[in-house]
Formats: C-alpha cells, sequence, structure tokens
C-alpha cells in the first residue's frame, strides 16, 4: 500500500482537528459549567432537561398564582375582621339601648352611632383590591353594594355569585373570593332599621328582636373567616410543595447539563496535553520523506 504525501498531510490535519475539537468542547464546559450546550452534545439528555425546564417554569407559574391568591385572601380577611369588629359593636349598642333606663335622647346617640357604623361597613363591604372589589363576585369592576341616601336609607346588593378560581397545581382549582350577599345577607336593611327605631326612641322591647339578626351575621362572618382561613393554610401548603418539588427539579436538570468541575478539568488536561503531543509529533515529522529513512 503507497501513502502519498497529501493523504499523509490530511490525516494529520484531521487528527489535530479532532483533537482540537475536543479540547475545545472541553474548554467550552468549563466556561459555561454545562456539559450540554447545544442538543447534538447530548440528545437524551438535552430532552430530559427539556422536560424539568417546562416543569420548573410552571412551578413558578403556580407559586404567582398561589402568591396573588394569598395576598387577596389576606385582603378579605382583614375586610371580615373589620366587619365582626363594626357588627360587634353594634351589638354592644343594640344591648344597651335594649335597657329600658334609656331615654329618647340618649337612644337618638346610640342610633347616630349606629349610623355611622352602618357607613363604615358598606366601606368594608366595597373593599377593593388592586382594582377589583373582593365581594362582588364576578363583576369585580363595580363595589358591591350601592348605597342610596345621607343618611344610608337602603344599602343593596348588585353583585353576583361567581368565583374567582385560581389554579394551584396540575389537580387542583379554588376559588378566592367570598361573595358579599352570603356574608352581610339582609344585615343591611336590620342595621337600618335598628338605627331608624333608635333615632324614634322605639322601647327595649322593640329594640331587642334585632340582637338575633346581629348574632346571625356575626355566625356568617365566623364561617366566613374560617373558610378563608382555611384557603390561605391550604395556599401556604401548596407554596412549599411548590417550593421542594422546584428544588428537585432543578437538582434533577442541574444533574443533566451540569458538569463536574473535577473530572472536567482531568479531561481538559488530558485533552490539551493530547493536542500538543500530536502538534510536537507532527511537527518534527512534516519535513521528513522517504529518503530520510533511507539513509
Amino acid at each position: 500500500m503507497r501513502l502519498s504525501e497529501q493523504a499523509r498531510v490530511s490525516r494529520q490535519v484531521a487528527y489535530l482537528t479532532s483533537a482540537a475539537e475536543r479540547m475545545d468542547r472541553v474548554q467550552r464546559q468549563l466556561a459555561t459549567n454545562r456539559r450540554i450546550d447545544r442538543a447534538s452534545d447530548d440528545p437524551s439528555g438535552a430532552a430530559l432537561a427539556l422536560q424539568h425546564r417546562k416543569s420548573i417554569a410552571f412551578e413558578a407559574q403556580m407559586r404567582r398564582n398561589l402568591e396573588n391568591g394569598t395576598a387577596f385572601l389576606n385582603v378579605t380577611e382583614a375586610a371580615l375582621s373589620s366587619a365582626n369588629d363594626l357588627i360587634q359593636r353594634v351589638r354592644e349598642l343594640t344591648v344597651q339601648a335594649a335597657n329600658d333606663t334609656l331615654g329618647a335622647s340618649e337612644r337618638q346617640s346610640v342610633g347616630a352611632e349606629v349610623n355611622q357604623l352602618i357607613e363604615q361597613l358598606a366601606q368594608v363591604a366595597n373593599t377593593n383590591f388592586g382594582g377589583v372589589y373582593i365581594f362582588s363576585g364576578h363583576r369585580t369592576s363595580a363595589p358591591a353594594y350601592t348605597v342610596a341616601g345621607q343618611p344610608p336609607a337602603a344599602v343593596a346588593w348588585q353583585g353576583d355569585a361567581g368565583q374567582r378560581l385560581h389554579r394551584i397545581s396540575a389537580q387542583d382549582v379554588v376559588p378566592v373570593n367570598i361573595i358579599g350577599d352570603q356574608v352581610f345577607g339582609n344585615l343591611f336593611d336590620r342595621l337600618i332599621q335598628l338605627r331608624d327605631a333608635l333615632n324614634a326612641g322605639a322601647p327595649g322591647a322593640q329594640v331587642r328582636p334585632f340582637l338575633a339578626d346581629l348574632d346571625a351575621g356575626l355566625d356568617r362572618i365566623l364561617s366566613a373567616r374560617a373558610e378563608v382561613g382555611a384557603r390561605i393554610n391550604r395556599f401556604e401548603a401548596a407554596t412549599e410543595r411548590s417550593l421542594d418539588t422546584d428544588t428537585n427539579l432543578q437538582e434533577l436538570k442541574a444533574g443533566i447539563e451540569d458538569i463536574d468541575i473535577a473530572e472536567t478539568i482531568v479531561r481538559f488536561t488530558a485533552s490539551q496535553n493530547a493536542l500538543e503531543a500530536a502538534l510536537g509529533a507532527i511537527g518534527r515529522t512534516s519535513n521528513l520523506s522517504l529518503l530520510n529513512f533511507l539513509r
């Protein structure tokens, strides 16, 4: 078999190119700290890493949903807490007014405070968070209640029963809102009637029946607060699970994509030595011909 000079040179160039490419690949891995920089580096590994990336992005979206939902629920809890305090104050005043020792002027003073509490409660029922009325159902751009007159002669519900759903996992969708009409019921009507009775100097026997309505209102608010609290706990638990899942996915992705620094340095040194040895050997023999070996 006859080996021409051109064939020898071609083989030398091909070997040097291959050695340089191996060293360049390892050098690039060291620079980026990534074993897979292109899909061609490891097609199956790249496909698996892509799946992990999709899962990581999904978990990040779920945590954004959970964060927004938790904030909405916290605002709802604060509003319900304020409503509870206001109604509790009305109840205290009603107990005082139910005592027949109060005179007409004293009842009117109680009625004036009840009127202020009605206006405050209407403001709470129309709580707005981020441009959304939290108790309006799906009609989030309009207040949940309209207030007619000053002092209020009527406070009317104008929302709907729509639930604002938040996805918190691949399987679970949870509502974040509480429907105002289900919480406040006919409470505004009864409070206005109570105020008017007090202003008219009604006796204790006519005031006492309102206590049952106030107690029913407090029970509804307590039930709503319990529901909101349970949802907040669920959102917080889901957030913790999502963070744990994200950590595991990040580790799996890193195990596929990232390099072992010590191992890669050894490979880089070996490829560098191989390239230098090849350059030296080719350099020493590049000017030789058959005559050199026949001397």
